[in-house]
């Protein structure tokens, strides 16, 4: 019985041999595609930026697009808020969700400064109407319209 259990022992703990099959990778490729969210300075604690960042979080796995959000640190105003739009617009989104009034009418004052960039602009009710063809307003009654609404938005955007 001692012989038993210590040649068990031994073959259990024996070296494995480096051949064994590979194990498979756990890391998720992504497409070139990135798509981000710009948010007010409370950033995801805004209740319909949260929706809007699950919406592209939503839009990730269904399309394997990168995606990131960026809070509008300072006054609460558009011209605060531009150089945080600028920067999400040559940082390579090719998509940008905005969410937040002074963020709203930075993207629509500056829209088109970023004509390859399209932009999501998040309104309640009455919003700002976009001038320029790359920006498209998406009217969310409660936020949690905002994640249905941004998830097929931005697939639509990335399919085509």
């Amino acid at each position: 019985m001692l012989l038993a259990v210590a040649v068990t022992g031994t073959v259990a703990l024996w070296p494995q041999d480096d051949k064994q099959a590979p194990q498979p990778v756990r890391a998720r490729e992504y497409k070139p595609t990135q798509a981000c969210l710009l948010t007010p300075s409370n950033g995801l604690a805004d209740p319909q930026s949260a929706q809007a960042w699950a919406g592209l979080q939503d839009a990730s796995t269904q399309t394997h697009i990168q995606v990131r959000y960026l809070a509008a640190a300072g006054e609460d105003t558009a011209g605060n808020a531009a150089p945080y739009l600028a920067s999400l617009a040559v940082g390579g989104c090719q998509a940008v969700v905005v969410t937040g009034d002074a963020e709203v009418q930075a993207a629509v004052q500056g829209a088109h400064t970023f004509p390859k960039v399209q932009f999501l602009l998040l309104q309640g009710g009455q919003g700002i109407a976009p001038a320029d063809g790359n920006a498209k307003s998406l009217t969310v009654a409660n936020p949690s319209d905002a994640r249905t609404q941004v998830s097929a938005e931005v697939a639509r955007l990335v399919k085509n």
